[in-house]
């Protein structure tokens, strides 16, 4: 890699021209770095590659060998970079603060913010505000695998969860990782640590439940309970569709007899976009609440189409506890007696399938998912369910 500081020919208005360094390791692979020293025509030395006659010449040049060695620094860090490469490593280097691990934390999650990604960057505000009870100060310096050990324990001893705390390392690594992939670290300081996760059993209601839900008489003064059971048994006939995005569904998703529109969790990547066919069922519950807003299908979030993600985020959250509430209460009335949440829907959904000899790849389609073995992953134990009752059937 050859490092060499040049004059701008592009001259300013007051007559100076900006010093840059130019990075290269071949013809093909060039890249500048501006310095943000302008200087005039005869106050640089080309051969010397210093700065000359200026009332602020040494310390001009003392910042341009400070600019220089870091750049070198950057690139013995990391050899064999190309041009590009290590221009992009130093940008990000001065982007994020290279010392702190917290607040190199905190900058990803404001920035998924930024994008839009608010669920994600409230979750990961969550497990920041956890890492701070921990220790109030992480430098990258401080991590290791005996720093992820102590956390671990910590969070155990905390009465946390085994998936739960999963899920906080799950979110570091990812963090880690991407300090490393843009310069800020040479590796990840925690890799080796396993992070362990324990197998939840996922429950579900049957048909003769889900068709006791749906054949109880509630009176219409609880209107919270009739809503909770539409919004699940809505679900439930959309192949799974996830809470947030039944709420979500506007008047518009309606083309035809069939509802088109984009997962929200997963909208940035391909095969987001989905068309599901309306059936009587869900036609029906449908019909329940046309003229209700112009807008949004689902009373959750009427009146809120001018509202910004964050407002919708929270209206979403409080929404699903209360949801839950309510389907609970209307569960135990029908005789249900399981621990019954609105995602319990897409459980449901995937064990009658299942249960009804539908095709994998069908079941794939259906729940959204892009690979065939998430599919697989997400139906073992309704799978395993289905080889249960086998046994017991062929020995019971």
């Amino acid at each position: 890699m050859n490092f060499n500081y040049f004059l701008s020919s592009y001259k300013k208005k007051n007559g100076t021209q900006l010093l840059r360094l130019k990075l290269e390791t071949s013809q093909s692979d060039v890249q500048y770095l501006d310095s943000g020293i302008s200087v005039q025509k005869n106050q640089w030395d080309g051969k010397r590659k210093k700065i000359k006659r200026h009332p602020l010449e040494d310390k001009l040049n003392s910042n341009l060998t400070s600019l220089l060695v870091s750049v070198q620094k950057l690139y013995y860090d990391n050899t064999g970079v190309s041009a590009k490469r290590l221009l992009f490593l130093y940008k990000n280097n001065k982007k994020y603060d290279s010392s702190s691990f917290l607040d190199f934390y905190q900058q990803i999650v404001d920035e998924a913010r930024l994008k839009g990604k608010i669920r994600t960057a409230n979750t990961q505000d969550k497990y920041i505000k956890k890492l701070k009870k921990f220790a109030s100060h992480i430098s990258f310096s401080d991590l290791s695998v005996q720093f992820a050990k102590d956390y671990e324990k910590w969070m155990l001893e905390k009465g946390n969860k085994v998936n739960t705390v999963a899920s906080n390392f799950k979110a570091i690594y990812s963090v880690l990782n991407k300090a490393v992939k843009i310069g800020v670290i040479n590796h990840n300081p925690i890799k080796g640590f396993e992070i362990t996760t324990e197998n939840t059993p996922k429950d579900s209601l049957t048909f003769e439940e889900i068709t006791k839900l749906s054949e109880l008489e509630i009176p219409s003064r609880f209107k919270g309970m009739a809503k909770a059971r539409d919004l699940f048994l809505f679900s439930f006939y959309t192949a799974g569709m996830r809470f947030s995005d039944v709420c979500r569904l506007k008047w518009q998703n309606i083309v035809g007899n069939e509802i088109v529109y984009t997962m929200h969790k997963s909208r940035a990547r391909a095969g987001a976009k989905r068309t599901l066919p309306l059936t009587p069922k869900s036609i029906a519950i449908l019909d329940k609440y046309r003229g209700n807003d112009d807008i949004f299908i689902f009373p959750p979030l009427y009146g809120m189409n001018k509202k910004g993600l964050e407002e919708i985020e929270h209206k979403l959250y409080i929404a699903n506890n209360a949801a839950n509430r309510s389907l609970r209460i209307v569960c135990e009335k029908a005789g249900i007696k399981k621990w019954v949440n609105m995602h319990m829907a897409k459980h449901s959904f995937a064990d009658f399938a299942v249960k009804n000899n539908t095709g994998l790849l069908m079941i794939s389609k259906l729940l959204g998912h892009t690979k065939l073995s998430t599919t697989q992953h997400y139906l073992k134990d309704f799978y395993h369910k289905e080889e249960s009752e086998e046994m017991n059937r062929l020995f019971g």
